[in-house]
């Protein structure tokens, strides 16, 4: 083995990016990992979670968990002490089998989540649990799931984000409750900049995404919803609504229609907090085309957030801005089937025989807290 080797790879972190990354390998042992600069995606560029983690803990000897560690004091102490990985696996499958003949499968409670994002490493341990037949905590039911729920209300599952290299042929890039300057470092040094379109940034904070943005719509937080139907209703007066496209694609427009009529930019600056003459802006250079509507997943945290997904899907819909270069709506670039990988083959569901059983994630303390098993 050469005294210096780089290995390149992809970061499998709680994203849905999977940038490359370059490991580098100095004697046989890794030293830094960054960015890989000839990969299409991030070129080079790596946000703080993957710099940090594979630059830190990572490689701390001292911080780094190498062996199982099993409890030996009273639940909440945290008192442990290291045991084999045979005496590790031995007791697992003990308790497991104990569960399951004295109270059944479901009993075990499979509480999974995005530490990697790693394909076959996220998906292939659901394989063992649907053989098992044990329930599940809702991933992401305290992350993306309402704004996950809202789009397939909205456009069902045919779309699934866009290729950021169709940047280029946008007229508009709207970021909407995403800050990329801080958690897509890739995106914020290098397809948005380098875009030829107008930047919209709409945030209740001006971070410095909204700082490089050509126009900024600094709402008041949770009211989304009021400002996309406010968009809306400029487009409409203003003769930007595709009508074709709604004609065939779109079901339900009749029925908005009227609530759109009702929401004018004065209407929504009282209720936004943002200038009548920015809403009309921003929706003159939205509808001017094609346009890119990036969703951050904090604006889906709220009351409210699974409806304000809904509401900003409308603005592609209404302007016709899916199905070409330089148009489309992001959220989660995350579907298996985009990465070539058939997720059933992975997880294996009918090895299940019978119905899966599942909780919300914001009930896992509280269960966890009653439990007499753990």
């Amino acid at each position: 083995m050469p005294a210096n080797e780089v290995i390149l790879t992809t970061c499998p972190r709680d994203c849905y990016d999977a940038c490359g990354i370059a490991v580098i390998k100095r004697n046989g042992i890794i030293s830094r990992v960054r960015g890989d600069p000839n990969n299409p995606v991030n070129r080079g560029s790596l946000c703080g979670k993957c710099a940090i983690a594979y630059n830190g803990v990572i490689l701390d000897p001292i911080q780094r968990l190498k062996t199982p560690l099993k409890r030996v004091g009273p639940k909440g102490l945290g008192q442990f002490q290291p045991i084999s990985w045979d005496e590790a696996m031995e007791t697992i499958a003990d308790r497991l089998k104990d569960i399951i003949a004295t109270t059944g499968p479901e009993a075990i409670v499979n509480a999974h989540y995005t530490g990697t994002m790693s394909r076959l490493a996220y998906a292939f341990p659901l394989r063992f649990f649907n053989r098992l037949g044990a329930g599940e905590v809702e991933p992401d039911t305290i992350c993306n799931m309402a704004g996950q729920v809202a789009l397939q209300y909205t456009i069902g599952n045919a779309l699934d984000g866009f290729d950021p290299r169709t940047a280029n042929d946008a007229h508009c890039i709207m970021v909407w409750g995403a800050n990329p300057s801080h958690s897509a470092p890739h995106a914020h040094n290098h397809w948005l900049p380098e875009a030829p379109g107008k930047k919209i940034v709409i945030d209740p904070v001006r971070h410095r995404t909204a700082q490089r943005a050509d126009l900024h719509l600094q709402l008041f937080p949770g009211s989304d919803n009021a400002l996309a139907f406010s968009l809306l209703h400029v487009l409409r007066e203003e003769g930007m609504i595709d009508e074709g496209f709604i004609e065939e694609h779109v079901l339900g427009w009749d029925e908005i229609e009227p609530v759109i009529r009702n929401c004018p930019p004065a209407w929504g600056e009282t209720a936004t907090g943002v200038p009548a003459a920015k809403i009309i802006e921003a929706a003159r250079i939205y509808g001017s085309g094609p346009s890119l509507l990036w969703l951050g997943q904090g604006m889906q945290r709220q009351p409210n957030g699974g409806n304000a997904i809904r509401s900003c899907a409308m603005l592609p819909a209404a302007t016709g801005n899916f199905g070409k270069p330089g148009a489309g709506l992001y959220y989660l670039n995350m579907d298996g089937g985009v990465r070539g990988i058939d997720d059933d083959y992975v997880t294996a569901p009918h090895l299940r025989s019978g119905e899966k059983k599942s909780f919300s994630h914001m009930e896992l303390a509280q269960r966890l807290e009653h439990s007499t098993n753990i």
